[in-house]
């Protein structure tokens, strides 16, 4: 997350299969960090480490202090309703209706095309969107799973064995991380 940096607001999961990586870790990414540039004071009762630490880094200062003001002098509520981040569980409940759209769009062109080519999904998402779908489409994802799994562990296996001063490709690391738990702060 950078502060003030300008979004790319997707509407639609749609719109983001043709990008690298796996399409719903890049929707709520987005997503996340324009909950987190975007939200009144009031709207944020309680937050997780990773969600404070980001509402640091995106907001201007003042606002972030406005918000951080009102938690510092909001007692913690003990009720179980009540515990939990704010910005965790709306990811989570965009989360969900991502691959609700995804599963409903299923049979279009695109998104078949999409399946059948260029296909990422990260582990954590491709295990979601499997339980949604008819058998054929989980073997499917479980292909894409294999596929990325077998292209990491290319790249990773060249990183370790290159040469100290020629070592390139660290973006492997970045994307073994995604593969395996989703984009940071997605999960937890």
């Amino acid at each position: 997350m950078r502060t003030h940096r300008q979004l790319v607001v997707y509407q639609s999961i749609l719109q983001v299969l043709q990008e690298t990586g796996c399409p719903f870790c890049r929707f709520l990414k987005e997503y996340q960090t324009a909950r987190l540039q975007n939200h009144s004071k009031e709207d944020i009762h309680r937050l997780c480490n990773f969600h404070a630490w980001g509402l640091a880094a995106v907001q201007n200062a003042p606002a972030a202090a406005q918000v951080f003001i009102k938690l510092v002098d909001e007692p913690p509520s003990l009720s179980k309703e009540d515990s939990g981040c704010d910005v965790c569980r709306e990811v989570l409940a965009e989360e969900d209706l991502r691959l609700r759209e995804f599963v409903s769009c299923i049979t279009r062109t695109d998104v078949s095309h999409w399946l059948r080519g260029p296909a990422v999904l990260c582990i954590p998402h491709g295990a979601k969107l499997r339980k949604q779908v008819q058998p054929v489409l989980a073997a499917r994802i479980d292909a894409i799973i294999e596929n990325c799994r077998q292209q990491l562990a290319q790249e990773l296996q060249h990183l370790r064995d290159e040469a100290e001063p020629d070592r390139t490709g660290w973006g492997a690391i970045g994307r073994a991380a995604e593969f395996l738990v989703s984009q940071r702060g997605l999960h937890s």
